[in-house]
């Protein structure tokens, strides 16, 4: 009965911090609608940091991660107008990052040419221990890149909520 009753309140403090979030965004919204420097100055500081990391998880490269989140950041603010004001914000932001990252990453592939000859070895499927972090990010993007577009950001966006929720 106890634990019925806990998580009903659990439950119901979600549903509140839930209608809480979207009320917040509809101020942020309108704000940004009217054009507001300073809600979007705040709305960059709270959201270039995720985004970023986010987006070089995404490509692969910090450089261009920070020209996709400004290019995101400058696309929110030429289209905030002709959104709804009952719009979840930060989706509608992170769906137009992950819209720049797989373009860039469409592009770069057309650009590249892999040989689909290349023989994998032992040393392809090895997964090197921690005094090797930098390998196996190394090892890891290969991954990503060998994976269609859409199924990397599946992953990519799967552990990035998941280390959001660790905080």
């Amino acid at each position: 009965m106890k634990a019925s009753q806990n998580e009903n309140e659990m439950g119901e403090a979600l549903l509140g911090e839930h209608k809480a979030k979207m009320v917040m965004d509809v101020q942020v919204v309108e704000s940004l609608r009217a054009k507001d420097t300073q809600a979007f100055r705040s709305l960059i500081e709270r959201l270039q940091q995720p985004m970023t990391a986010y987006l070089h998880r995404l490509v692969g490269d910090r450089e261009v991660a920070l020209d996709l989140a400004q290019d995101t950041f400058l696309q929110v603010y030429k289209e905030i107008g002709k959104t709804s004001q009952d719009l979840f914000l930060d989706a509608w932001i992170y769906r137009i990052a992950t819209n720049y990252g797989l373009r860039y990453l469409n592009r770069k592939r057309l650009k590249q040419f892999v040989g689909l000859d290349r023989t994998s070895g032992p040393e392809d499927f090895m997964v090197p221990g921690p005094e090797n972090q930098a390998e196996t990010r190394i090892l890891v993007h290969e991954a990503l890149s060998r994976m269609k577009s859409k199924d990397a950001v599946c992953l990519l966006f799967c552990r990035f909520q998941y280390k959001l929720r660790d905080r």
